[in-house]
């Protein structure tokens, strides 16, 4: 393109540059769709969410997205796709016809896994290349690691376990780090190098941009009515406060991207004003396990200063091994409360991380009126003052993750 002249090369760009315009200016059209769930606040969020969508890609591909000078970028509120709360994303665009190096060390997180999968969302089911978590890593005493991955040949020196030998296909290497205790765990430190990358294109041309105006805009109002109309398949379904839907058998589903290491589960929750959702599982042997609270969008509800999720470092487990929390928009004075944040409806989503079994909670919708009645010590109630310090060091926790 950049051969045909400045005056062509302007009117491509000028061009694209309109075309990307009226891709955002759609996403008015998906916010507003009056046959979705949305209403009231709803809305609001859902424009948010296209800035977000839109931040994202901007971070991740128009300046991170170079796979010869790949980086591992990350970016906060991480909020696509029912995200995890508990979660640090980080994700770097890697061509595998060429070798990559990736090296640091594994931190102290309850969770590292590394993920190289395609992503061509809405055009072809995502194809999982290569999953591994920290526990796999060659890590020496101090727990520093480097390992080598591409087409091959192997790098001189290379020993099993150090180089992975895959397809040389375009995709993006997930990192997923997930925090237990937010207040003490050391997150990875990651590096990633493309070997034998050549010198730099510190400058972009007009066919870079062209093409990266096209694709941050097919992450926008596309990935958004994308989620939205995965979560509202739930409520279409039926599939509103009850779990009874899921076979705990089933397998994660890893052509949406999914961890293999992670069981999954999920349904629409519709809460009132003057509704209680109790929530009750016996909770598996696991390496991590979460619960969260998702909104219209298929995105995570405010989960820095509000307690709509928790985990199982966070969480008050009674003597029976049960987890036991209340859904509502009114605190109910026991201490796994999850928080609706002023949403009314939207997704459950529950982690089990490499778990001896899948267990499906039991969910049951009550008058709000009616949880004295029904909140034993088994509930484990806290004082106003005591839920006041555990919001004060959970928005703490979340901001030291994102260095904020």
């Amino acid at each position: 393109m950049d051969d045909l002249g400045p005056d062509a090369a302007s009117e491509s760009l000028r061009a694209a540059w309109n075309t990307f315009c009226d891709r955002l200016r759609d996403g008015a059209d998906t916010i507003l769709d009056g046959s979705r769930p949305a209403e009231g606040d709803d809305h609001a969020e859902g424009f948010r969410h296209l800035l977000r969508r839109l931040q994202s890609a901007i971070g991740s591909g128009v300046e991170g997205g170079d796979a010869r000078y790949p980086e591992l970028a990350w970016v906060h509120p991480s909020k696509n796709g029912q995200d995890n709360p508990d979660g640090l994303y980080q994700v770097a665009a890697v061509d595998l016809a060429n070798t990559y190096r990736l090296a640091g060390n594994v931190g102290t997180v309850c969770y590292l896994g590394l993920t190289l999968m395609t992503f061509d969302f809405g055009r072809a089911p995502i194809e999982q290349l290569l999953t591994l978590d920290g526990s796999a890593l060659p890590v020496d005493g101090n727990g520093d690691f480097e390992i080598h991955f591409g087409t091959g040949p192997a790098p001189d020196g290379a020993t099993e376990g150090t180089w992975f030998e895959l397809p040389p296909k375009r995709c993006k290497l997930l990192v997923r780090q997930f925090f237990d205790d937010w207040d003490s765990e050391v997150p990875a430190e990651l590096r990633i190098d493309c070997v034998d990358a050549g010198p730099p294109a510190s400058r972009m041309d007009a066919r870079r941009i062209i093409h990266h105006l096209g694709t941050v805009a097919e992450q926008v109002a596309p990935m958004t009515a994308f989620w939205s109309d995965f979560g509202r398949g739930h409520l279409e379904r039926g599939e509103v406060n009850s779990f009874d839907h899921l076979d705990p058998t089933r397998g994660p589903d890893l052509a949406l991207g999914a961890s293999p290491q992670q069981g999954y589960g999920q349904t629409w929750w519709q809460v009132s004003e003057g509704e209680a959702l109790l929530y009750e599982v016996e909770v598996p042997e696991c390496v991590y396990w979460g619960v969260q609270l998702g909104d219209v969008w298929y995105q995570s509800l405010d989960w820095v200063n509000r307690q709509s999720s928790l985990n199982g470092h966070q969480a008050t487990i009674s003597a029976d091994g049960v987890f036991r929390a209340v859904i509502s928009h009114r605190d109910p004075g026991i201490a796994n409360w999850l928080d609706t944040t002023g949403a009314t409806q939207g997704c459950i989503t529950y982690r089990w991380n490499q778990a001896d079994s899948n267990p499906v909670p039991t969910l049951e919708l009550v008058p709000f009126n009616d949880l004295p009645a029904r909140l034993d010590d088994r509930w484990s109630p806290v004082t106003p003052a005591e839920r006041s310090e555990v919001l004060r060091l959970r928005r703490h926790g979340a901001l030291r993750r994102f260095r904020r």
